[in-house]
């Protein structure tokens, strides 16, 4: 189904609705969609009734040039009138990469709206000045090659170590997926939802009193560093490090991801 929020169509799918089980809507990460969460969400059916979405610009959602509505607050926004008219109860969020950056806007946002947070290959902002202001300028470097070699950018994308998936992960074609996003939009994202853009979050996070799960593949030790340093700061967190996984913990491993999720859950039951 498409749903209209500010003048753009944002493509959603509800994969099924059983009475009784949490509902639960994934965020994909940049240059992803549906397609590339929906191996997880089929899994994740034995234990949620799951929501997947094309976030702004990706996938079959509306490609807007403009940068500023990538901004958190906008987005946020948007997501917002989603759920209002999905009158979902028992609402757990999960995201990827920057999808899980966005997720923890929207949570912090509208704590009440959810009962949980599940967080995968991903961090709270960047707080050092000089930090944010070398990833803005990547950011921006990125947004440029988009828009001058769209081909070239997604070999440079593809090819980077960040995305290398260990022997035993499954197989999955990510680049089909890339390939399909539109260049201009791509660039917008980055400009309004990079690392380097987006809210530091973290101390806001500290004091959120929700269940959190954080997932992390082995072989990608950026984010396994990155997420235990989220873990000791939030309060009530569960951390799961995901053998034979790379960055996309939810393409290599999602049964692992769903083993870890079905224990999370029942410790709240």
């Amino acid at each position: 189904m498409k749903l209209y929020c500010n003048s753009a169509a944002y493509y959603l799918k509800i994969k099924q609705r059983q009475t009784g089980k949490p509902n639960l809507l994934l965020l994909h990460g940049f240059m992803g969609s549906i397609e590339g969460i929906t191996p997880l969400a089929e899994r994740l059916k034995s234990i949620f009734n799951p929501i997947i979405i094309d976030l702004l610009g990706h996938g079959r959602s509306d490609a807007v040039s403009d940068s500023r509505r990538y901004e958190a607050a906008s987005q946020v926004d948007d997501l917002k009138s989603i759920l209002s008219r999905l009158r979902l109860t028992n609402l757990w969020l999960y995201g990827y990469s920057m999808g899980g950056r966005l997720a923890q806007n929207l949570i912090l946002d509208s704590p009440d709206s959810f009962s949980g947070l599940i967080l995968e290959s991903t961090h709270c902002g960047l707080q050092d000045p000089d930090e944010r202001k070398k990833r803005w300028d990547l950011d921006e470097q990125r947004a440029n090659e988009i828009e001058e070699n769209f081909d070239l950018f997604v070999k440079k994308w593809a090819s980077l170590p960040l995305f290398n998936s260990p022997d035993e992960a499954q197989d999955f074609d990510y680049l089909s997926i890339i390939k399909k996003q539109s260049p201009y939009a791509m660039a917008a994202s980055l400009r309004g939802f990079g690392a380097g853009t987006a809210p530091f979050v973290c101390d806001q996070m500290q004091q959120l009193q929700k269940p959190i799960g954080l997932i992390a593949g082995k072989s990608d030790e950026k984010y396994v560093d990155k997420m235990r340093e989220m873990h000791h700061l939030f309060p009530d967190s569960k951390f799961f490090v995901t053998p034979g996984a790379g960055h996309r913990v939810h393409v290599d491993q999602p049964e692992q991801i769903e083993t870890f999720l079905t224990n999370f859950l029942e410790t709240y039951d």
